[in-house]
């Protein structure tokens, strides 16, 4: 027990040294490329309604004062128009202008215990799903623009539900809001033709499934056999669940373990080693069992003398 918990020591101050230093590094560096491991950062294809002065809107706060300046400057003083059906159209054009396509990740500057946990939790969970994470970077994937949308319109009461699809060559996210008593189908990444879409009155994804025509050329900036594979296999997710509930919960933790871990680490190094001074000290005063009591001899007291 005791080389065990000598053994243990050095270790354990190993790792509270590592995740001080990692700590320090999450404020230091925050969201800087290398924080990504091995991660390549997207670039932009240039062909995307990308706004880099957009940059400024990182945080779910800073959109939302943002699109409402939007509607209350254009569309309040407009009595015949409804927030329902405006509010979204604004929030997703500034959602398309804000990002370009391509998956942000947690990693060493922003979350180092969220990817060092991932192999085992599975794949990509230090992908972000948290809105105010997701929007520090200039670029988000399709459910990443999509969760910082429908966050911001459920924010402002509005009904949504996801749409997933998988086709057998890929897959994809968006989503629909519900208004005027039907669902309507937006998708900021991928950015379909809008006057294409307001012709129908902003179908459901479910009328463009059945109309693949009007699929097609809504989406003309990708091949046909593209959106014939992903477009019709589509599934609904519950109106206002909550998105991604367990990817955001390990999140959550695991941005808190990025910077506490080294506290678990330090009270682990002091409990071993107080153990193991305890057992060593122990030790020296336990020689033996036996017991010594004091023998008084005749002639030996200074105040009593026999037959004095």
């Amino acid at each position: 027990m005791k080389k065990l918990l000598f053994a243990s020591q050095f270790p354990l101050f190993i790792a509270f040294n590592f995740f001080v230093l990692t700590a320090v590094l999450e404020l230091a560096i925050n969201n800087s490329a290398p924080g990504k491991f091995n991660k390549a950062t997207p670039r932009y294809n240039g062909t995307e309604e990308f706004d880099p002065s957009l940059g400024r809107l990182n945080s779910l706060k800073k959109l939302e004062g943002y699109c409402d300046s939007i509607y209350s400057s254009d569309y309040a003083t407009k009595k015949s128009t409804h927030f329902e059906e405006v509010y979204p159209e604004i929030v997703v054009s500034a959602v398309k202008k804000r990002f370009y396509h391509g998956y942000s990740y947690f990693g060493l500057g922003n979350n180092f215990a969220a990817k060092m946990l991932e192999p085992l939790t599975g794949k990509n969970a230090s992908a972000i799903v948290l809105p105010d994470e997701i929007l520090k970077y200039p670029y988000g994937a399709c459910s990443q623009q999509s969760i910082v949308v429908m966050d911001l319109l459920k924010k402002k009461g509005l009904l949504t539900r996801e749409v997933g699809f998988q086709g057998k060559l890929s897959g994809h996210f968006s989503f629909e809001t519900f208004y005027n008593g039907s669902w309507h189908f937006f998708d900021p990444n991928m950015e379909p033709d809008q006057a294409i879409l307001d012709k129908y009155n902003r179908p459901g994804i479910a009328f463009l499934a059945a109309n693949s025509p009007i699929l097609i050329s809504a989406y003309r900036h990708y091949s046909k056999e593209f959106v014939l594979d992903v477009f019709p296999h589509y599934h609904y997710g519950k109106p206002q669940a909550a998105l991604a509930p367990w990817a955001t919960l390990y999140q959550q933790v695991t941005r808190f373990l990025s910077y506490t871990l080294w506290i678990f680490f330090l009270m682990a190094f002091i409990w071993v080693r107080r153990k193991y001074r305890s057992l060593s000290s122990s030790k020296n005063y336990v020689r033996n069992s036996r017991v010594y009591l004091p023998q008084f001899q005749p002639g030996t007291s200074p105040t009593y003398h026999f037959g004095s």
